[in-house]
């Protein structure tokens, strides 16, 4: 083998350290090829066999064992080894079969190549070695050229390169999944948690609803027995006061006013309980609209003239753009108009001007109410048409805080809007934005045909 050729077989895409020339570089990690033979002579021919061959780069290095014992010391320190050129006879006839079980069993790997080479072919038939052993190739060393152990070789450190990779794939699966796995598990948990907090909210929702639900049900049922039992008491009240009024006019005129002082006490009562009453039937849905088409100006001016009769010291005036027919409740939306005129004048010193405006804008029917009053602080403007809410610098002024909050509520049950516009001290817009009717439905209405 002095002077032959040097054979060199590499795979592509090798990263093992080559030289320009294609030579194997000087940091190229040998591949270790454990040789256990009995035979001296067979670790030199071996080593001479193996000493200018490479493979993918990496040039081949011997280890010795010249038994059985010898070399499961070897591999139980050094499993990583990948091929092993086994004998068959050694300190027993059957010594490396009984290695090659306990590589396989004992030590369980079953990454290393095992290639048995046996001078008796005889004593271990090659037919019964592969069947009964976990083996990789068979070799009689009388017909184990260089070639022949050469092409062994490099189709086992193939093979073991294989199911190493496969191996560290497997392995990192095996932690991705366990991995994935944990995290699965801490999302399943956290999900739980999730699902757990979200039983205890519904349950809380679930409560607070029901205590809403009886705590309306009272409500409706107190509502009910105040204006029941209120107003007997408040029209005997009112009814005597009219007598009283009747008697004062012929012999005691100057007890006029206190008198009227009372009949005026009974109608805010009154005007109370109607209000309270119609904003719980709105707020709980047993208001039913009888919509129709019909024209909003002829309603105007009778809450107009009804206004200027009730509060003499308020000036009025209506800028109203005909037509100005409007598809809803008449009930309802008279109760709209009322409420912000009442609103207007509540809030007005005497002596100022309320004005409504009605226009069509942007395909509605806009109406406007525009007073001379107080004004709204822009911080609670947002809260104006809340229940009960009243602006900080409306005390001392009668009120509920229910009519603005029921003017929304009618409103948009007609599919309109309300919104407002106040500056403190110089007044506020309340502004209406209602449907027109159809055609067809406004050319066929009563009060049309009339």
């Amino acid at each position: 083998m002095a002077g032959s050729r040097k054979l060199v077989l590499r795979d592509r895409g090798s990263r093992a350290a080559v030289n320009p020339n294609g030579e194997p570089g000087p940091d190229a990690e040998p591949w270790t090829v454990l040789v256990v033979d009995d035979d001296v002579q067979v670790h030199e021919m071996t080593r001479l066999l193996l000493r200018d061959l490479d493979f993918d780069g990496r040039p081949f290095k011997c280890v010795a064992a010249a038994s059985a014992a010898e070399a499961a010391a070897i591999l139980a320190l050094s499993p990583e080894i990948p091929v092993v050129l086994l004998d068959v006879v050694m300190e027993t006839p059957d010594a490396g079969l009984r290695l090659v079980r306990h590589i396989r069993e004992e030590l369980g790997n079953h990454r290393i190549r095992i290639i048995l080479r046996t001078g008796q072919p005889g004593d271990a038939p090659e037919r019964d070695v592969v069947l009964s052993h976990d083996i990789n190739d068979y070799k009689s060393k009388a017909d184990l050229t260089a070639q022949k152990m050469f092409t062994a070789l490099v189709g086992a450190l193939r093979a073991w390169r294989d199911i190493t990779t496969i191996g560290s794939l497997n392995r990192e699966l095996s932690e991705l999944n366990a991995s994935l796995e944990q995290r699965v598990a801490e999302r399943t948990h956290k999900l739980e948690e999730s699902a757990a907090a979200l039983a205890r909210s519904t349950q809380r929702a679930e409560t607070a609803l029901s205590r809403e639900t009886e705590a309306k049900r009272q409500l409706r049922q107190f509502l009910s027995m105040v204006s029941h039992e209120f107003r007997t008491p408040l029209a005997i009240i009112d009814s005597s006061a009219q007598m009283l009024r009747l008697r004062a006019e012929k012999s005691d005129p100057p007890g006029l006013p206190r008198i009227d002082t009372i009949r005026g006490g009974v109608q805010r009562l009154l005007g109370l309980i109607d209000t309270c009453l119609a904003d719980e039937q709105l707020d709980s849905g047993r208001i039913i609209l009888h919509e129709k088409a019909f024209d909003l100006a002829p309603m105007i001016h009778v809450a107009v003239s009804h206004h200027r009769v009730v509060s003499p010291s308020h000036s009025f005036t209506a800028d109203l753009e005909a037509p100005l027919t409007i598809w809803g409740d008449p009930g309802m939306v008279g109760l709209v108009i009322n409420n912000l005129l009442g609103n207007a004048v509540k809030y007005s010193p005497e002596g100022s001007a309320v004005q409504l405006v009605a226009r069509h804008e942007n395909g509605d029917i806009a109406l406007s109410v525009i007073d001379q009053g107080i004004g709204i602080p822009a911080d609670e403007l947002a809260a104006v048409f809340e229940r009960f809410h009243r602006a900080a610098n409306a005390s001392g002024i009668a009120g509920s805080g229910i009519g603005l909050h029921m003017v929304r509520q009618i409103v948009e049950m007609h599919g309109g809007c309300v919104t407002v516009q106040s500056e403190v001290g110089r007044g506020s817009c309340f502004t209406v934005r209602l449907r027109p009717a159809p055609k067809e439905a406004w050319a066929g209405s009563p009060e049309k045909t009339a």
